[in-house]
């Protein structure tokens, strides 16, 4: 009952070289070698804290509204 196809629970179940090297940053080459984080990945914000959720909401909200409120004094004049 041995399946060639089942990988061990310590391998890795996609390789992630291909992803690596497409992303080739010379710059950030030696800072991401030195921290061992891998390449930039993008932030999956649902992750996050709620309440740093709340507050990052608060703040575009708050950009929002400012912005609204600079076009419509703008047209006052």
């Amino acid at each position: 009952m041995t399946d060639n196809n089942k990988q061990h629970e310590t391998q890795q179940l996609t390789d992630y070289t291909e992803a690596r090297n497409k992303m080739n940053h010379s710059m950030m080459e030696d800072a991401q070698r030195i921290e061992g984080a891998g390449p930039p990945q993008k932030t999956d914000f649902r992750t996050l804290p709620k309440p740093l959720r709340i507050f990052g909401y608060c703040v575009m909200a708050l950009l929002a509204a400012m912005l609204v409120f600079g076009v419509m004094t703008g047209f006052m004049d």
